[in-house]
């Protein structure tokens, strides 16, 4: 049996099946005999270029440890599964199970984008403040005209 690390990119419309691609490709890893190291659903990235007209696709990984039969196998569900637009299967020499740099940088990536949309909803926060508080000295600067009006009659 040899390695293999196996990367996918599922259609964007249909990054639902994701989870259900890779439950499918461990299946087969395990009816065949096989092991899975690492079965990884990334999540929806931004392509470096477009592939079929889409500039995010659902990511997909594997590690596994199988024969070729199985690797035939998968190769052949890929080519008749159109949700996926793009696979690569490649032979490694070592087992690699730590979570993927990819995972760890989309991770990372999803809480910039949390705590970046926290700080544009304070920062909105302390502008309606502001404005209240800019509304609240007009309307006193103007009870204050009125009373300087009044005194000088």
């Amino acid at each position: 049996m040899r390695n293999y690390e196996i990367v996918f990119l599922v259609h964007p419309d249909q990054s639902d099946q994701t989870s259900s691609i890779l439950s499918k490709l461990d299946k087969i890893t395990k009816d065949s005999g096989g092991k899975v190291h690492r079965s990884e659903n990334i999540g929806n990235r931004k392509l470096a270029y477009p592939i079929q007209d889409q500039f995010k696709a659902s990511y997909g990984l594997l590690n596994i440890e199988c024969n070729q039969e199985a690797i035939n196998e998968i190769k052949n569900s890929f080519k008749f599964n159109d949700s996926i637009i793009r696979n690569l299967v490649l032979a490694v020499k070592k087992v690699n199970s730590d979570p993927s740099a990819l995972l760890v940088q989309t991770k990372e990536d999803n809480e910039k984008d949390s705590y970046q949309e926290a700080r544009e909803a304070a920062n909105k926060a302390e502008e309606e403040e502001a404005k209240e508080a800019s509304k609240q000295n007009v309307e006193k600067a103007a009870e204050n005209i009125e009373e300087i009006k009044e005194e000088n009659k």
